[in-house]
């Protein structure tokens, strides 16, 4: 068979090409080991593979590759992770293999914010220490920090309810709500202090200096990955059940194919994962963790505008309000332009999850001409990013509930023939570099 890249939908050809038998030890197994999961970290680990001349096939639920690294090309944003800093180490890695073009946006990231609390605009907020969009950092910055990063899942102590920390550090019950809009959480009321701790010790310890953003969006990077991988890549194949037996597993998918593998790696959210039947024997904190473990809700409204109405108002762009549209910010890696959306996080993204897009356009441009008349005209609706609703996520990325930390360990272990990879699995990063440093992990331990 010859070594080509296989990315492609499940059509007749592409059908017949992906069960077609690849040379492995057993005449049997379509391949030594299946990636499910076409993000970062099935991508990532499919590269280190293909470096060690292993065979693989790499089985992707939607119709394209990236996962949470999305590029939307009707509306020509990222809506997905984007961020990267100059010290993540495994994705730049990949950023120099590739010699993929970066924008420095350290120094314009952080641009003025006004807040509109209770009916009333102010372009700066005159106490710092009530400041509403920061009630949360400045509240956590007074508790004990980790000393490293893997501590966060080894301190049982500091595991307890975020808003009960938030409370004990001087937040009333009126601020932990607005706290709540802030928190990239889907309940500060319901979710673990251990997320912050993990937060911050990234932030700490992993040194980074300058934010980087992909030049020209993530799909770039995400393209020439997948343009390296000679092995197959198969797109539109949703994994339904996984059969794990003793010297093999087959990964059945929802088109009704079906592949076998001595390995298979789960690079899917729990939150999808959970959904797969699966017949591999658990430990008790793994399955509860597979069953249990929520993902952050995040809806993005994406806008845009034909006149720069914030200097006509004299007000900075981005906006913290205590509307349902929660924040607004500049989403451009342009120090010369302004890409507007709204981000609304957790428990708010409610409020419009039984809107239809018509609904949703209305109710923003509405809402922002209330709150900044200089608009009026001037912006307009572009799309919407559900990642709570995205069925191939259900959720931007995993949040730790009191006591699930003390899970963690066991979770990513191996289960009969099943390895577990993606951001959740990580020891020690978040985000983007939690989810490479979990492909390397995995690809160690099937070397070993």
């Amino acid at each position: 068979m010859k070594r080509r890249t296989f990315i492609r939908s499940t059509t007749a050809a592409g059908l017949a090409l992906g069960l077609t038998p690849v040379a492995c030890a057993t005449p049997s197994l379509d391949t030594e080991i299946l990636i499910l999961g076409g993000g970062l970290s099935g991508l990532y680990l499919a590269f280190l593979l293909e470096k060690a001349g292993k065979d693989y096939i790499l089985l992707e639920g939607s119709d394209r590759l990236g996962g949470r690294m999305f590029t939307r090309k009707d509306i020509h944003r990222d809506v997905g992770g984007r961020g990267i800093g100059d010290k993540y180490t495994e994705v730049m890695k990949l950023i120099e293999e590739f010699n993929t073009e970066m924008i420095d946006i350290t120094d314009y990231m952080r641009s003025p914010t006004a807040i509109y609390l209770d009916g009333q605009i102010y372009d700066q907020w005159p106490d710092p220490s009530t400041n509403p969009s920061y009630l949360q950092f400045s509240a956590f910055g007074k508790s004990t920090q980790l000393t490293a990063l893997d501590q966060w899942y080894q301190k049982p102590a500091l595991d307890e309810v975020y808003s009960e920390l938030l409370t004990r550090n001087g937040l009333t019950e009126e601020q932990i709500d607005l706290a709540n809009i802030s928190a990239n959480y889907n309940d500060i009321r319901e979710t673990s202090a251990i997320n912050a701790y993990h937060s911050a010790a990234f932030r700490k310890f992993n040194g980074s200096e300058r934010i980087l953003n992909f030049k020209g969006g993530t799909a770039n990077f995400i393209n020439a990955i997948a343009g390296s991988l000679k092995k197959q890549v198969l797109t539109n194949k949703m994994v339904t059940k996984i059969d794990d037996q003793n010297e093999k597993a087959t990964v059945h998918c929802k088109d009704g194919t079906r592949y076998s593998g001595k390995k298979v790696v789960a690079t899917l959210p729990f939150s999808t994962l959970r959904d797969v039947h699966m017949n591999t024997s658990f430990n008790t904190n793994q399955e509860k963790a597979i069953q249990q473990l929520a993902y952050t809700n995040i809806t993005q409204i994406h806008l845009e505008h034909t006149e720069a109405f914030w200097e006509e108002d004299r007000l900075p762009a981005d906006m913290w309000t205590d509307t349902p549209l929660e924040r607004i910010m500049n989403m451009s890696s342009s120090p010369t332009e302004k890409q507007l959306a709204c981000w609304v996080n957790g428990t708010g993204t409610a409020f419009f999850d039984d809107m239809n897009e018509a609904e949703i356009a209305s109710y923003t441009i509405k809402k922002i001409n209330e709150i900044r008349p200089a608009s009026e005209g001037k912006i307009a609706y572009l799309g919407v990013q559900n990642w709570g609703q995205y069925k191939y996520n259900k959720g931007a990325y995993v949040e730790f509930g009191p006591g699930q930390a003390a899970w963690f360990l066991d979770m990513i272990k191996p289960a009969g023939n099943i390895h577990f990879a993606g951001e959740h699995t990580a020891h020690k990063s978040r985000g983007m570099e939690g989810a490479a440093e979990s492909a390397k992990r995995v690809f160690n331990e099937l070397m070993k």
